[in-house]
């Protein structure tokens, strides 16, 4: 014992270095893994430090510059150490809550009517940078999905590759930094099989994660047509081609994706979001009849797999009851929203979130019915709840804001409605920057609203916007491209601008016959904007034909007494009086 210890003491110098060696590559493994690399450099700085204390201990001349310079070293390095798993704009914040608090701490200390004014004004920024933090940290949650998938099927790659290659691309993207990722996912797609649709397929993820659709669409349809028969990669291709219009492809994979979950025989969750997507669909494409019988499926299999009383139940019945308000058919829609509030209600408190989209969902219903009194005290009370617990500047706050100004708009409350219409685009623009497609709906109803006062050149700007944003995100032949094309079109008809006009009309009826079909309610709505143009240049022959395409498509899908069947008859009515006194 006596001689190891001698050994030990005599050798101390060589084992505290190699001790040393040992924690360096130890720490050097694990901040590749976790993206802490300045973090665990200040560690070694600090075993280093008090290895030569140690080792100096009987010489103060060594060791106390050598600690003094190991510290000068080490503070920077700490002072600017970074989590890995934050963005800086939820580091900014949170600094700047630290910060707004303190300065909020000292003020009540003091306790003088001026720097009690001074408090409020700060605790109206605090306020304000925790808004701006929940939103952020909302996004980042779901970035964090994102890239703990993507992280995920980087290991189930390391069959396919060199590990030192996924470990890189999985540094990286724990750093935030997905470019190594798609790189390393590029090469596994030029290979075959499973690995290369998994690549592909959380490519797409990341590409949809930073809002470029395109190409998170062609990478979802890599994937779809190397598995063909993958629930997960049907379903992401499937979603994808909704929303970017691409409909024929989309059922063919919804279809798909139902029929493999049939052929499971469960009547699970999976089988009801199959059903749900399809429907959903059918809904966008204005088939109606189609889309109802797999809501109510939807609902039987979520009954059955979750409970009457899940929340997820209540998603499909808010689907179904929008897809009832479309049809005009209120009386069947509202009981539906009301039976989805009260399972929310129950399931979260009468002051959730969610619980304040099916009030924003059944507001819309009660504006189209005209109800107008009940509308706006369900607008108000949903947008309270998101002020409250989202906090005044959160996307969710924005759309209250959008639909309570739109009601204003059309009882021709201007003053009102602009200001509301302002303050959810600043939201929007703040959050999603001046360029993401979540806006484009505000920048709309803002377009409408001007046109609407006679402010024509602030609307033909909005609208030009608008366009711009649309086509980006969508391409040029989706339907939401429709909408602005007929919105620009009615600014330009209104201010006699007829040749401006008419090729954005015939641009938008293409779209949408060709997208929605020829007798869709949104069709409707072109013929009737490019039948009253023709009816102003006294095109009267022209104008004819459009009126009774557009009355005989809306008498079809919509009850009788509607507003939109009233409005279209009554403007075929004036016309044909005009051409009676020729």
């Amino acid at each position: 014992m006596n001689t190891v210890g001698q050994w030990i003491a005599q050798h101390q110098h060589l084992l505290l270095a190699g001790f040393g060696l040992l924690a360096f590559a130890l720490l050097l493994k694990c901040g590749e893994r976790k993206g802490r690399m300045p973090h665990l450099i200040f560690f070694l700085i600090l075993f280093v430090m008090a290895a030569v204390i140690y080792l100096a201990k009987d010489d103060p001349a060594i060791w106390i510059p050598a600690a003094i310079a190991l510290l000068t070293v080490a503070a920077p390095t700490a002072l600017s150490w970074k989590p890995a798993d934050q963005p800086d704009g939820m580091r900014q914040y949170e600094e700047e809550l630290k910060t707004l608090r303190q300065q909020i701490l000292d003020l009540q200390a003091s306790g003088s009517m001026a720097d009690d004014k001074q408090r409020q004004l700060l605790e109206a920024q605090l306020q304000a940078v925790q808004e701006h933090l929940t939103d952020i940290r909302e996004s980042w949650k779901e970035e964090q999905q994102r890239r703990k998938a993507a992280d995920e099927a980087l290991e189930q790659m390391k069959c396919q590759m060199p590990d030192a290659r996924i470990e890189k691309a999985q540094v990286s993207l724990r750093q935030g930094d997905t470019k190594a990722a798609k790189e390393t996912f590029a090469e596994v797609r030029k290979q075959a099989g499973k690995a290369a649709a998994l690549a592909a397929h959380h490519e797409g993820k990341l590409a949809e994660g930073e809002v470029n659709y395109a190409e998170a669409m062609e990478l979802y349809r890599t994937a779809a047509l190397l598995e063909k028969d993958n629930p997960d990669y049907l379903l992401a291709a499937g979603k994808m081609a909704r929303k970017l219009a691409e409909y024929k492809q989309a059922q063919e994979w919804l279809e798909r994706l139902l029929e493999l979950r049939e052929k499971e025989g469960k009547n699970d969750a999976g089988l009801g979001d199959a059903l749900y997507e399809l429907a959903l669909l059918h809904k966008d494409l204005g088939q109606y009849a189609a889309a109802e019988p797999l809501y109510l499926r939807a609902v039987a299999v979520k009954e059955q797999a979750l409970g009457k009383e899940h929340p997820d139940v209540a998603d499909v019945l808010n689907g179904l009851a929008a897809l009832y308000w479309r049809e005009g058919k209120y009386a069947e829609a509202e009981p539906l929203y009301l039976r989805a509030l009260a399972v929310k209600e129950q399931a979260f408190g009468k002051e959730h979130p969610s619980v304040a989209q099916t009030l924003n969902d059944l507001a819309i219903l009660y504006r189209n019915q005209e109800r107008v009194a009940e509308a706006e005290s369900l607008y108000l009370r949903s947008l309270a709840i998101r002020e409250k617990y989202l906090g005044k500047e959160h996307l969710d706050v924005a759309e209250s804001l959008n639909n309570l100004a739109l009601l204003c708009r059309k009882q021709g409350r201007y003053l009102e409605a602009e200001p509301l219409c302002l303050r959810s685009l600043a939201i929007k623009e703040a959050v999603l920057g001046k360029k993401h497609p979540r806006i484009a709906v505000t920048i709309n109803n803002l377009a409408v609203l001007y046109r609407q006062q006679g402010k024509f050149r602030k609307s033909e700007s909005l609208s030009q916007r608008d366009l711009i944003i649309t086509e980006k995100a969508f391409g040029k032949e989706h339907p939401d491209v429709a909408v602005t094309l007929n919105n620009l079109a009615e600014l330009y008809r209104m201010q006699s601008r007829y040749a401006e006009a008419e090729p954005l009309l015939h641009r938008a009826l293409q779209i949408r016959e060709d997208k929605l079909g020829k007798n869709h309610t949104a069709v409707a709505t072109t013929l009737h904007i490019m039948a009253d143009l023709y009816r102003d240049q006294g095109r009267y022959a022209e104008a004819e034909p459009l009126y009774q395409r557009a009355l005989s498509i809306l008498q079809a899908k919509l009850p009788a007494g509607h507003s939109r069947i009233s409005g279209c008859q009554k403007d075929y009515d004036e016309m044909k009086e005009k051409m009676a006194g020729m």
